[in-house]
């Protein structure tokens, strides 16, 4: 019987936090849709957590330093530390800033075990890594039979080493990781494996509160209640990998290695060359009913150098993804091989052109590491895909090849109530297509209780405009505990500007998580339909949606 797979998993909690901070002392929030998607341990002090709102943070810690989510600046940043651990560690694999796994048993036998092997990696980053800013940083390493548990384990090393203020390693024995997962809770499949909110609450609800008593379940009663979902959720909770792996012949040497005559100093006729080599590759396990989860992408220069990554996505890596991917790890290696061999101000050196007349690339392969089964997806008569669609998927990332991977974006519906969270702004390239809205999402969005009724407004402000909605008395509009208006609104004033109300709509009341005092929120929502007579005597109709929130009322979105 082969031997199990050893992973292990190198964390730096709050990397996008930590990275974009002036200092390691300067409390620092990273927002993405109003929301704090990361926060330095300064800020952690303070009672700053993932998932408030931006007023919220900022009423905690009136001094927080509040910037915008940007993954280029964490993927350049994280570059160092790949470097630091690509030295001792041949093979590695980075699918997110602030993130690296690698095999484990290779290296763990070379330096001494598990624990040393950790030890040695962590005092590596603190020596080689010169940056102020992450004196604060919290890194953890942990290490087991499965991805899953590698990450929960990683994860309790870092919150353990910042309890004792010294690097503590969390290494589960061998053969263990099944009986160490099964007190686990059920919310890390939601934290660490991705699984939606919806699903671990249902669980809970049910009475499925550990990974234990998942795996007491049969995998054919998960299935039958919840689908590929529920096989998803068994395998993940006894300790194997989310989806089970496929034998699939490799493709032919022509569709995975692109070996150029003379060595290609362009970037982007590289780019171009793993883009073809993409689209068959994919188009080939896709003609074999399966999809790639984990490759390896190698470029090999002129000089014998090479630079080998392991890239994983457990939904499969699209044509796109791979792309996105050989653009980081081809920037990310030149910019290491000047390094060291320029010195002084880079500008100076002109060093893109130096990269192109010094570091021709002579071959680039593609490697499958890891297939599974393509689930079965059922397409609709009509609808769906059109060639519309494609067209305009080809025309973003041919604009995103000459603008850059984070300068185009696309919505994404993610849910709730909230119009301004509903939807969100994610590079084009990460997307599967224009037309990859599922007809599951848009269900999803029509059964959300609370939600805005459609039609949905045209524009919705990230920062709510205040407002004075006032009855005929001129007093200001309140609504009282039973949710009643205390009269009906007349006119609306905006800054200097004054509406006559025609119609209205409302109340609603939202109230959202009220089990959770840092998250929760009570709001009521007010639809209104408003006409002001402009100065040359025309009629203007304006129709908003006003929201009355802590006693301040404050428009929130527009119809047009």
């Amino acid at each position: 019987m082969p031997a199990p797979k050893r992973l292990a998993v190198l964390r730096c909690l709050d990397w996008s936090a930590v990275v974009a901070a002036k200092n390691s002392t300067t409390p620092c929030a990273v927002i993405h849709a109003q929301r704090v998607i990361s926060r330095t341990p300064a800020a952690v002090r303070y009672g700053v957590q993932v998932g408030m709102r931006r007023r919220h943070a900022q009423a905690l810690c009136p001094d927080i330093e509040i910037v915008a989510h940007q993954p280029s600046r964490d993927r350049t940043a994280f570059d160092a530390v790949v470097r630091v651990v690509n030295e001792l560690v041949p093979l590695i694999e980075v699918s997110e800033p602030g993130l690296i796994v690698f095999a484990a048993r290779g290296p763990s036998r070379y330096m001494g075990g598990d624990g040393p092997m950790a030890l040695k990696i962590v005092e590596a980053l603190k020596t080689s890594v010169a940056d102020s800013r992450l004196a604060a940083l919290l890194v953890g390493v942990g290490v087991a039979d499965s991805r899953l548990a590698a990450q929960i384990a990683s994860h309790a090393s870092a919150m353990a080493s910042s309890s004792a203020n010294l690097f503590v390693p969390y290494v589960v024995e061998p053969d263990k990781t099944n009986e160490w997962l099964a007190p686990q809770s059920v919310r890390v499949l939601g934290e660490f494996a991705s699984i939606n909110r919806e699903t671990i609450s249902l669980l809970e609800r049910l009475g499925l509160n550990t990974l234990h008593d998942v795996c007491a379940l049969s995998e054919s009663v998960l299935a039958g209640r919840f689908g590929e979902l529920g096989v998803e959720l068994h395998r993940l909770s006894r300790g194997d990998e989310q989806y089970p792996l496929a034998v699939v012949p490799h493709p032919p040497e022509h569709l995975c290695i692109e070996k150029f005559d003379e060595p290609v100093s362009d970037q982007q006729i590289i780019i171009n060359s793993v883009q073809r080599m993409a689209v068959a590759f994919t188009e080939y396990y896709s003609v074999h009913g399966s999809v790639c989860v984990r490759i390896v992408i190698s470029f090999e220069s002129e000089a014998g150098k090479r630079s080998e990554r392991l890239w994983y996505r457990p939904q499969g890596l699209t044509t796109s993804a791979i792309i996105e991917n050989a653009k980081w790890q081809l920037e990310a290696w030149l910019a290491s091989q000047l390094a060291g061999d320029i010195s002084g101000d880079p500008e100076s050196h002109a060093l893109e052109n130096y990269a192109l007349e010094n570091y021709g690339l002579v071959r680039v392969q593609l490697i499958a590491d890891e297939v599974r089964t393509d689930t079965a997806q059922q397409l609709r008569l009509w609808g769906g895909s059109t060639q519309t669609d494609e067209t305009a998927t080809q025309a973003i990332s041919r604009l995103s090849e000459l603008l850059g991977s984070s300068a185009v974006q696309v919505a994404k519906w993610q849910g709730g109530r909230d119009v301004l969270d509903s939807y969100e702004l994610v590079s084009a390239t990460h997307a599967q297509t224009i037309g990859s809205a599922s007809s599951h999402e848009q269900i999803s969005a029509q059964k959300w209780r609370g939600a805005l009724p459609n039609p949905s407004p045209s524009v919705v402000y990230s920062e709510p405009i205040q407002v004075q909605i006032n009855d005929q008395f001129g007093k200001l509009l309140s609504v009282s505990a039973r949710h009643e208006l205390s009269a009906s609104p007349v006119s609306v004033i905006i800054g200097s500007t004054h509406y006559k109300v025609n119609s209205w709509a409302g109340p609603w009341p939202v109230e959202e998580r009220w089990w959770d005092s840092a998250r929760s929120r009570r709001l009521v929502r007010l639809q209104l339909v408003c006409e002001k007579i402009t100065a040359d005597s025309a009629l203007q109709i304006l129709a908003m949606l006003a929201i009355l929130e802590h006693g301040e009322w404050t428009v929130a979105a527009i119809y047009s």
